[in-house]
């Protein structure tokens, strides 16, 4: 390489495009100021645009000005070398487009207060994957034209071709049409397109440098430009319409960059018994189906181009069981394939298949065509849903909220800040050199809070050029503390394929799970209905939350009952009547729960317990006795320690623990792996769901305890077609009760307590569904006993030692909801020790 004939040409073509470069330079580093520091919200509409016509007509003109014609044609022109004239050109290029940008980024980050290691990544590093299409045929065009009015009309000619002739004859793909097709590009695995679509421009750019320079053969070239126009379209097309799925997943499998886990026991798990369905013409029409769907994506009138009216529209929902600790599946793929006595009958597409927003089942919308049925009415009919997932493996990193940059370890650098007024939190991550396959951030210990960035599986070498910038917006701040975050970056561990079978067409056979009708007929026939003795009112404790509060009657001394995590003040509509013989009688359901209101703040237990005297108040009480179950253990220990003028004595419902305990301490990561081999409970199948008898015949066939009529219709919906079994708290509120609960503090309660703490019998039978030959599983649940029983003496201890005037009841053969399963014992222990109290004034 003669670097003074290179200088030379870069001299003469910066002195004859003089304004055309510094014109573009500025708009380049302009383009990184600007976006870096958000100085100009417009430039986010039109920045891209102008960027693109400016370098379009740079690389032309560069290109253009001295020509591969002009090395026979121009008779002025010295001979200069190609490798000279080519290499001046491509480095006014790089100079002009990606050291200003890069310049510009470097400055930007500085001042936004970055450290210079990451300031240069992110300057040196592309971010941009579009344009790595882009330039090939850019420069392509530039060196097989010879004008700019020539260049111009080819790439406007190939941008024809491309987006706008096709475009008439796309159809968004219907239930039949199988292949993930445009959704590829937001699977995670756009790369099995993108990687060798670049691979093949790059390639063919090469030769047709190799045509118009050396061979000078510039309709060859031409021909070149049009074939690599056509290659990388179609590699970007054919994986998403033609490559087979099985081949794509096998690409995705092989390429991931740590060895497969084991997943012997990651099975899925269907939670429904019947799958919501209704028929095409009542899909906006059929409540029950509408509120089975939840936000859920179905399908347009286009993409049911081919389907009839009678079709049947159905919403399935799986879960993936026996996953390493904190690990997460995510989709690729799904199919329904349909069968009738052995027989391939139809496979279907989903309307969506990105339904895996979050941390919840796999949940997909269907829609079997009404020329399908007919084949389907017969007894022998199985259901098979295929999917596909991919494994990723987490790794948490605590990131505080003060808006500084922190380095975190396998991701990167991060920043959180939060924002009180809007009610959320706003994090930017950069990943260079190493990416993980997906970013994540929550609140801490509040997972229904969690956002992900983009998922991206391609292998590291194939972003090794690239920096990741993500942005993410946690919300709910109110809902629980915020000093720190937890940022998770997630790694791809490897790609498993799992089906799950079921009989007949919605989930069981048409006996279980009859098919939609016109008239609208449920399979559910329910009958329910809360005929406690108690009367209802509603209590306002603080700005928009009000407070579902059943008064149970009664004369005497008060009560206070509290119900536990998710649980209503229905679960006390057997017991509180009892009560109710000698006592005033009050139960109250917490915020966020069954009939009270869902705000998005006032989890932690001092607002908790501040709701409670809020409710005595409102009821004119003024001291009561204050009997808590589960959870409201700490609400009870927290009142008996600030306010026990307001408390005659506390009484624990297997209640008294220490639930503050880190989910990282050994021992609470020990009983989350063992969770793992815990089969689930099946689907409340629904002729259980007809009325109170059959459900509670139910229950304790599967070793459950009985609960109150009014309790299954406030606490699991089981009045609510399609929705039965779905408790009432969703898991924000739940998460965020548990994330802000403390250590018991024992010893400012001065106050008498019984703790009642429940022992479950020595020897029961396992569940049905167990399998009692699984070897692993019956010593994961003699280890999981033995750590649980151990954890329960070691907080009875904890409460003999730290309640000054406490008292201890051990309960045997006992369950959680030790007031159910041991009614006349509890009730006993509570009038007992209520008769050793001083009687309140009131």
């Amino acid at each position: 390489m003669n670097f003074k004939i290179l200088r030379a040409v870069l001299e003469k073509d910066v002195r004859s495009l003089l304004p055309l470069v510094t014109l573009t330079a500025l708009l380049s580093m302009g383009d990184a100021l600007i976006v870096r520091l958000d100085l100009l919200p417009i430039w986010s509409t039109w920045g891209a645009t102008v960027l693109m016509v400016a370098f379009t007509v740079l690389i032309i003109t560069v290109f253009q000005l001295d020509s591969a014609a002009s090395f026979t044609e121009d008779w002025l022109c010295r001979p200069v070398r190609k490798r000279e004239l080519l290499g001046s050109k491509f480095l006014l290029a790089l100079a002009t487009i990606y050291l200003p940008h890069a310049f510009g980024t470097f400055i930007a980050d500085v001042s936004l207060g970055y450290g210079l290691g990451e300031s240069f990544l992110d300057a040196v590093l592309l971010r941009d994957k579009v344009l790595l299409f882009l330039v090939p045929i850019l420069l392509f065009a530039a060196i097989v034209t010879r004008t700019f009015v020539q260049g111009f009309g080819v790439l406007f000619a190939i941008f024809i071709c491309v987006f706008v002739i096709p475009t008439p004859f796309v159809r968004a793909p219907g239930p039949l049409d199988l292949g993930i097709r445009d959704l590829l590009i937001v699977s995670g695995m756009f790369w099995v397109s993108t990687v060798p679509a670049r691979l093949a421009s790059v390639a063919l750019l090469v030769l047709g440098f190799w045509l118009v320079y050396w061979r000078r053969n510039l309709p060859l070239a031409r021909a070149v430009l049009a074939i690599t126009v056509l290659v990388v379209v179609s590699l970007l097309v054919l994986p998403m319409g033609l490559l087979p799925w099985k081949t794509t997943f096998a690409l995705h499998s092989a390429s991931a960059d740590l060895p497969p886990a084991d997943t012997a026991r990651v099975a899925l798990h269907s939670t429904q018994a019947c799958f919501p369905a209704t028929l095409r013409s009542q899909v906006s029409s059929d409540a029950a189906f509408v509120a089975a769907k939840d936000g859920l994506y179905l399908w347009s009138d286009e993409e049911l181009r081919d389907a009839g009216r009678e079709s049947i529209a159905f919403i399935t929902a799986a879960e993936a069981r026996g996953l390493p600790l904190d690990w997460r599946v995510k989709l690729n793929y799904v199919q329904a394939n349909y069968s009738a006595s052995g027989v391939p009958a139809e496979s279907l597409r989903p309307a969506s298949f990105t339904t895996d927003w979050g941390d919840g089942p796999l949940t997909h919308a269907w829609m079997l065509p009404e020329s399908t049925l007919h084949l389907l009415k017969k007894e022998d009919v199985r259901l098979e849903l295929r999917y596909s997932l991919t494994l990723l493996k987490p790794r948490h990193h605590v990131l505080p909220t003060d808006g500084q940059r922190h380095a975190l370890p396998g991701l990167g650098w991060c920043s959180a800040k939060a924002d009180v007024q809007r009610n959320l939190v706003e994090v930017e991550c950069f990943s260079a050199l190493s990416h993980p396959a997906q970013i994540s951030a929550q609140l801490n210990d509040v997972p229904a809070t969690r956002r992900y960035g983009r998922v991206d599986y391609a292998p590291g070498w194939a972003r090794q050029l690239y920096g990741e910038r993500v942005e993410l917006t946690v919300g709910w701040l109110r809902i629980a503390k915020h000093d720190t975050i937890t940022v998770t970056a997630w790694e791809n561990a490897g790609a498993i394929e799992k089906s799950l079978a079921l009989p007949g067409v919605l989930g069981n056979d048409t006996h279980t799970c009859p098919l939609p009708t016109k008239g609208g007929n449920r399979f559910q026939q329910t009958h329910w209905r809360d005929s406690a003795p108690h009367e209802p009112s509603s209590v306002t404790v603080d700005d928009g939350v009000q407070l579902e509060v059943l008064d149970f009657g009664g004369a005497g001394s008060p009560i206070l009952l509290l119900p536990g995590l998710g649980a209503t003040a229905h679960s006390f509509d057997e017991l509180a009547p009892q009560l109710a013989r000698h006592h005033r009688v009050i139960a109250m359901t917490r915020r966020g729960n069954g009939g009270s209101s869902r705000p998005d703040f006032g989890f932690d237990t001092p607002r908790l317990s501040q709701d409670v005297l809020r409710v005595m108040d409102a009821m004119g009480l003024e001291k009561v006795l204050l009997v808590g179950h589960s959870v409201a253990g700490d609400e009870l220990t927290w009142l008996g320690g600030h306010h026990p003028e307001r408390i005659t004595g506390l009484v624990y419902l297997d209640a008294a623990y220490d639930r503050s305990t880190d989910r990282r301490h050994p021992t609470q990561v020990r009983l989350r792996e063992l969770s793992r081999f815990e089969p689930p409970e099946p689907a409340i199948p629904p002729s259980a769901l007809e009325n109170f008898e059959a459900m509670t015949k139910l229950l304790l066939a599967r070793g459950h305890v009985r609960l109150p009529e009014g309790e299954l219709i406030a606490f699991l919906q089981v009045d609510r077609p399609y929705l039965a079994g779905t408790p009432t708290i969703d898991g924000l509120t739940q998460q965020a009760i548990l994330a802000a609960i403390g250590k018991p503090d024992y010893s400012r309660v001065k106050i008498p307590a019984l703790a009642i703490y429940a022992f479950a019998k020595q020897g029961a039978p396992l569940p049905p569904w167990y399998d009692t030959n699984d070897r692993e599983l019956m010593e994961s649940l003699a280890e999981r006993a033995r750590i649980r029983d151990g954890i329960k003496r070691e907080n009875i201890e904890l409460f003999r030692r730290g309640v000054e005037r406490g008292e201890i009841l051990e309960m045997q053969n006992a369950s959680h909801y030790v007031f159910q399963s041991n009614p006349r014992e509890v009730l006993d222990a509570i009038e007992k020790f209520a008769g050793k109290l001083p009687s309140p004034a009131k």
